[in-house]
């Protein structure tokens, strides 16, 4: 008899755990338009004037991806965890008047930029409520590693049959930094419906830094805990802590789509 209650107790809590412990994994896709400003200068330089990512870059709309995964228990004291990457990229051509960049001094004529930048999350959070309304807080810490390049290019017209030549001197930025960013989700599942409205963002400022992103979406559950969710995706980053010399203030935001699976 003593042993039939406790395989009953172990069985009753082997499934009481199974429907606590669960999960997410979506992947999705962005646009993002950017806006906002950037400059570089070298240690001993003069200090180079902020230069528009949209008129003197040429950077415009551009689509990447998105990678979430989060990981939740009962057990009690122990955050839940939450993965995430996303990568932004940039690239464009210009032509530009008294162009500074780095080494670059006074520059008139044609760049070509680009900028790769990844970025890998680390969350651990707690469920503050756990119903119809949802809502999470926790930490995040972002790892920020990537580059970003300016390349000039001046061509000289040679005389008779010597053909024109192009010369390209490249100022190429690395980015590797950590920062961390308070982190806040809510959702709103409503009644007798599948569909859920959810907000979810990181952010923090301090010294010379202003970093957060979020996102505002809407998503629908079909069987099995597959669905799609859909909505607006935004970032902003004002920071001279990138690089030493780097200094950008930008904007980015657009439409975002993703498939998600919650088990």
């Amino acid at each position: 008899m003593i042993k039939k209650l406790t395989l009953a107790s172990l069985l009753t809590s082997a499934v009481l755990y199974a429907d606590t412990i669960g999960g997410e994994v979506s992947l999705g896709i962005y646009s993002h338009s950017p806006s906002g400003s950037a400059s570089y200068t070298l240690p001993y330089m003069p200090l180079n004037e902020s230069i528009d990512l949209e008129n003197d870059l040429g950077w415009s709309d551009t689509q990447d991806a998105i990678v979430k995964a989060y990981f939740e228990h009962p057990l009690p004291f122990i955050p839940n965890i939450k993965l995430a990457y996303s990568n932004f990229n940039q690239s464009g051509e210009g032509t530009v008047n008294s162009f500074s960049w780095g080494g670059i001094i006074g520059l008139d004529g044609k760049i070509d930029t680009s900028l790769d930048l990844q970025m890998y999350d680390l969350t651990a959070y707690y469920e503050l409520l756990d119903n119809i309304v949802e809502i999470d807080a926790g930490l995040t810490l972002r790892y920020l590693n990537g580059d970003m390049s300016v390349t000039p290019t001046a061509d000289f017209n040679l005389p008779g049959f010597l053909p024109d030549l192009s010369v390209s001197a490249p100022q190429s930025t690395d980015i590797d930094m950590w920062i961390p960013l308070l982190y806040g989700k809510a959702r709103f599942n409503i009644p007798n419906t599948d569909i859920s409205l959810q907000f979810e963002g990181n952010g923090i400022t301090y010294q010379d830094t202003t970093f957060y992103d979020y996102e505002l979406s809407a998503r629908y559950t079909f069987a099995m805990g597959l669905g799609l969710e859909a909505g607006y995706k935004a970032m902003h980053l004002d920071s001279e802590d990138l690089a030493d010399g780097l200094v950008v203030d930008v904007d980015s935001s657009g439409p975002y789509a993703a498939i998600v699976w919650d088990f």
